[in-house]
């Protein structure tokens, strides 16, 4: 049920620009579908350690709650071992998160990326939005004021290519066509009744010209760029050797050298994860399962943003890859371990949640209302 609701949670902000494909632009829906299949595994991949924690959450509350912990105890069953099933369970958990970032996730980035390919050049109207500056295309900012689905007619166009860096122009039109090419595989914007305004940067020479017709042909493979550009949709092997291609031309590749090392850390949350569950799952919850939710939300929120942290660090090189990916996994092993030791041992205050503090707060503000 976790990963059901927690997928959902992170899928639902894609779905909304999925729902527009299908209504605005006449995507089908089997292709919506396939794209939601192709991103599925990347949230997966976060959800997934989530889910566990808050399952353990919810189930050893549930026993907490019930005594069913203090029996078990009481009879001389130790935290340890009502743990072990727990962590069995993470740690398969484990291997399928590593098996979601070595195999699953680079090879539905780079389907993805395909499907995303096919159906900007068969529905090119797809990549567009009225009143938006578009920058689908690489080299190009399209501006288009008004569009008409059902004919692909365009009206008050303004573009500004920038594809040569030493010709620019900025094309200003009072009317246009999307015209698919499936023979040259691309796309052609034709332009009507319009002025086209350039510049060449080597002589700074600017020419003006007016235009009755004008077509601009474009590539959706040069703004998709090839499947093995983004370190995201390589495999292993194909990081391996970007990497090391890299260190050896003296320019180093961050990106693909974080990719790797967040494909090894990422998987091991989900024991870390469980670890913790246990420890918390002992402790009262005055809010209930839903107290226990937000517990879930906060720690995994807290996660991510050391990840998020110590991937920014990584990329801009200012610490090795692993030991920046890995920041998140040594806080939480620590912060677990010691929330482990203090409740096996009876250490802790066992008539203290996690989420007390809050309710502290909330009833000092209802005191002090009340006096006022």
């Amino acid at each position: 049920m976790g990963l059901g609701v927690l997928t959902f949670a992170l899928v639902v902000a894609r779905l909304l620009k999925l729902i527009e494909l299908v209504v605005n632009h006449g995507v089908g829906l089997g292709e919506v579908l396939s794209l939601i299949g192709y991103i599925m595994p990347g949230f997966l991949e976060l959800s997934f350690p989530m889910a566990v924690l808050l399952g353990v959450l919810l189930g050893f509350g549930r026993m907490s709650g019930d005594q069913e912990l203090t029996a078990a105890r009481a009879c001389g069953i130790g935290l340890h071992r009502m743990a072990l099933p727990v962590l069995g369970v993470a740690i398969i958990g484990c291997g399928l998160s590593a098996w979601l970032a070595f195999q699953v996730r680079p090879w539905a980035n780079a389907n993805l990326r395909e499907k995303l390919y096919q159906l900007t050049r068969t529905r090119p109207m797809a990549g567009l939005k009225e009143k938006v500056f578009n920058r689908n295309f690489a080299g190009l900012v399209v501006y288009v004021d008004q569009i008409s689905p059902a004919d692909s007619k365009l009206q008050g166009v303004v573009i500004a290519d920038n594809r040569n860096p030493h010709q620019q122009s900025t094309i200003i039109a009072q009317n246009g066509l999307v015209i698919p090419d499936e023979r040259q595989r691309a796309i052609t914007l034709r332009l009507l009744d319009g002025t086209n305004f350039g510049v060449n940067t080597e002589d700074g020479t600017t020419h003006v010209t007016s235009f009755g017709i004008y077509d601009l042909t474009i590539n959706p493979g040069e703004s998709m760029g090839s499947i093995q550009h983004d370190p995201q949709e390589m495999s292993d092997r194909e990081l391996h050797q970007t990497i090391a291609d890299g260190r050896n031309s003296g320019k180093r590749d961050f990106v693909a050298e974080t990719e790797l090392a967040r494909r090894w850390v990422l998987p091991f949350a989900t024991p870390l994860f469980a670890l913790m569950g246990v420890a918390l799952g002992l402790k009262p919850a005055r809010g209930g399962q839903s107290e226990r939710f937000g517990v879930s939300l906060s720690l995994f929120f807290f996660y991510y943003i050391l990840l998020r942290s110590g991937q920014s660090f990584s990329e801009a090189g200012k610490l090795n890859a692993y030991i920046a990916m890995g920041i998140p996994d040594f806080v939480f092993l620590v912060l677990g371990s010691c929330l482990f030791y203090r409740a096996a041992t009876d250490r802790g205050d066992q008539g203290r949640g996690p989420g007390d503090l809050l309710w502290d707060l909330v009833e000092r503000f209802e005191r002090l209302r009340a006096a006022a």
